[in-house]
C-alpha cells in the first residue's frame, strides 16, 4: 500500500499551531500547580498558626493562663510560642525547686512527678508517679512512666479504631490529666501535636494527628527514642498493685505484663503492644482489658538545649 503523501508545510503549520496552544496551557497548569501548592504549604498553615497564636494572646489577656499555655504550646516552633508557653508555666510554680530538677536530670534519670493510686490501698491516697527520662528537646522533656499504672482497653468496643477517636485517648487526657496532677503540674505539661503514623507491615493507617497532654508511645518512638538512650535496653516492665487489682494479665513467674503502643495493629481493630518478654506484637484487640497503659508527657524544662531524635510525632513527638 502507497504512503499517503504528507505535506511538510502543512505539517510545520500544525506543529506551530499546537505549540501556541500548549505552551500557554502548560504555563497556566504550572502556575496553578504552584499556587496550590504555596496556598497548602504556607499561605493558609500560616493563617491557621496565627489564628492560634491570636487565641492564645487573647486567652492570655483574659486571665486564661492555662488555655494560653495550650495555645502557645501546639505552636512550638512557630515565631516565640515556645518561649512565652515555658515562660507561663514556670510563673504558676510555686517554687522552682521541679524546674532545677529537670534541668539536672539525664537520660535515664528518674523523677516523680503528679500522683496516682498504685499500691492497691485506697484508703492512703495516691503514690507518687515515678517517670523515666526518655528523651529531651529544645526546652523540654519527655517522661515515660516506669510502671504499668492501670488496666484500659485501648478502646470500650471492638471496632475500626484509630488513637484520635479511641477511649484509651479520651482516658488519658480527661480522667488521668485531671486526677494525676495538680494545676500546677497541668501548666508544666504542654499539649503535644502527634502525628499518627500507620503500622507499615500492615498498611494500617494511623488516621489524624491528634493534640495531647498525656498520650502513650508508638513503637516507632520508642525504637527511635532507645536508639539515644543508653539506660533504655528492654522493654518488658511491671505492674503496680492497683493495675492487677484492676485485672491486668501478669506472668506468673516473671510478674511482668503488657502494654499498648499508639501503633495500630494488623487491621484497623487491633492495636501493637508489648508482651510480657518485651517483644513487640501487633494482634492486641483493642477492646482487651488484659493489657495496662504507660503514659508519656513532655513537661517544660527551661535550659535544656538539645534535641530529641525523631520518632512519628510530639510537636511533634
Amino acid at each position: 500500500m502507497a504512503r499517503a503523501h504528507v505535506d511538510p508545510e502543512a505539517w510545520e503549520r500544525k506543529v506551530k499551531k499546537c505549540r501556541r496552544i500548549l505552551i500557554p496551557l502548560v504555563a497556566v497548569l504550572l502556575v496553578a500547580c504552584g499556587t496550590v501548592w504555596l496556598l497548602k504549604n504556607k499561605i493558609l498553615p500560616e493563617r491557621r498558626n496565627q489564628a492560634i497564636y491570636n487565641r492564645a494572646e487573647e486567652a492570655l489577656e483574659q486571665g486564661n493562663i492555662a488555655e494560653a499555655i495550650d495555645g502557645f504550646s501546639v505552636l512550638w516552633d512557630y515565631r516565640d510560642a515556645k518561649e512565652r508557653a515555658s515562660e507561663l508555666a514556670c510563673s504558676m510554680q510555686p517554687d522552682d525547686s521541679f524546674i532545677k530538677l529537670l534541668e539536672n536530670t539525664k537520660l535515664g534519670d528518674y523523677v516523680n512527678f503528679g500522683a496516682w493510686e498504685q499500691d492497691g490501698d485506697l484508703g492512703n491516697g495516691p503514690e507518687p508517679i515515678t517517670w523515666f527520662v526518655l528523651a529531651e528537646d529544645d526546652g523540654r522533656v519527655l517522661l515515660w512512666s516506669d510502671l504499668v499504672l492501670d488496666q484500659v482497653p485501648y478502646h470500650e468496643k471492638k471496632k475500626e479504631i484509630t488513637w484520635a477517636e479511641c477511649s484509651l485517648r479520651a482516658w488519658l487526657n480527661e480522667t488521668f490529666y485531671q486526677d494525676a496532677f495538680t494545676a500546677n503540674e497541668k501548666a508544666m505539661i504542654p499539649k503535644t501535636v502527634l502525628q499518627n503514623v500507620g503500622n507499615q507491615a500492615s498498611d494500617v493507617k494511623g488516621g489524624a494527628d491528634s493534640e495531647d497532654h498525656v498520650f502513650i508511645l508508638s513503637l516507632n518512638e520508642v525504637i527511635a527514642f532507645a536508639a539515644f538512650n543508653p539506660s533504655m535496653s528492654e522493654l518488658y516492665t511491671y505492674p503496680t498493685s492497683y493495675a492487677v487489682s484492676r485485672g491486668i494479665d501478669v506472668h506468673e513467674d516473671w510478674k511482668t505484663c503488657c502494654w499498648w503502643f499508639r501503633t495500630p495493629g494488623i487491621d484497623g481493630t487491633s492495636a501493637a503492644y508489648c508482651a510480657m518478654n518485651g517483644n513487640p506484637l501487633y494482634s492486641g484487640s483493642v477492646d482487651s482489658k488484659h493489657y495496662g497503659v504507660r503514659p508519656a508527657i513532655w513537661v517544660f524544662a527551661p535550659g535544656r538545649t538539645q534535641s530529641a531524635e525523631p520518632g512519628d510525632g510530639g510537636n511533634n513527638a
